[in-house]
């Protein structure tokens, strides 16, 4: 009976694993590839680790928020179901 909650449990923890891993490769991609720093395109410009100008467009998380927030989920409704499971019986 508790089996479809702890695969559940599973689920959301790997959905949630799985979205942390994308959004991180998301951030190091964002970082890695900075724009040709131009004043008539309207971005910030930074200075990067080597003292030099870099320019970035806004950034776009992608799938992986919603990846996390949908492991989150998954994993609140399993514990609530296992809550609901495990609780003392009253007689």
């Amino acid at each position: 009976m508790t089996r479809v909650p702890l695969a559940l449990l599973g689920a959301g923890i790997a959905v949630a694993l799985l979205g942390i891993a994308v959004l991180a490769f998301t951030i190091a991609e964002y970082v890695g590839n900075p724009l040709a720093v131009s004043s008539t395109s309207g971005r910030s410009v930074f200075t990067d680790g080597d003292g030099g100008f870099v320019s970035y467009d806004y950034f776009q998380p992608g799938p992986g928020v919603s990846l996390i927030t949908t492991g989150g989920v998954l994993t609140f409704a399993s514990l609530f179901l296992l809550a609901m499971l495990w609780r003392p019986r009253r007689r």
